[in-house]
């Protein structure tokens, strides 16, 4: 049986966050997949003819670098997640400094992360917005 103990409110607290990180992580890897497979489709494919066809492809590349980054920060996040649960139960002592820097460190990973993903959004809408406009301009 487990010898579970009680940890600190502010180890409680970081796997309260490490969670949310470990979700957003997932969110953003089924939209990134999602946007990878779109770029890839049958569909897109055929507009390589038309002006920010070019710009779609840079939005893919940085999407794939994205992808990377996040199945660094998942790897991070559950890392951070396993420390918190040995912690949890007994295994290993809670260090509050050591938890802290690394709360911290996943944290700033994390608002960077969200923030280039948000950026690759951008970037990947803005160039099929402009592919779009430009086949609606030829087909008036």
């Amino acid at each position: 049986m487990e010898n579970v103990t009680e940890m600190s409110d502010r180890s409680a607290e970081y796997h309260v966050i490490a969670k949310r990180w470990k979700s957003d992580l997932e969110f953003f890897k089924i939209e990134s997949a999602f946007l990878s497979r779109l770029k890839q489709d049958y569909y897109f494919s055929r507009l390589k003819d038309y002006n920010n066809t070019e710009q779609l492809q840079k939005a893919g590349e940085h999407l794939l670098k994205l992808q990377m980054e996040i199945l660094q920060a998942e790897t991070e996040v559950n890392t951070q997640l396993h420390q918190l649960a040995e912690v949890a139960e007994n295994n290993l002592a809670e260090n509050a400094k050591n938890l802290a820097l690394t709360n911290a460190t996943v944290g700033h990973l994390m608002i960077r992360l969200t923030h280039e993903y948000q950026e690759v959004k951008k970037e990947f809408f803005t160039a099929v917005e402009s592919i779009f406009r430009e086949l609606e301009t030829l087909a008036n």
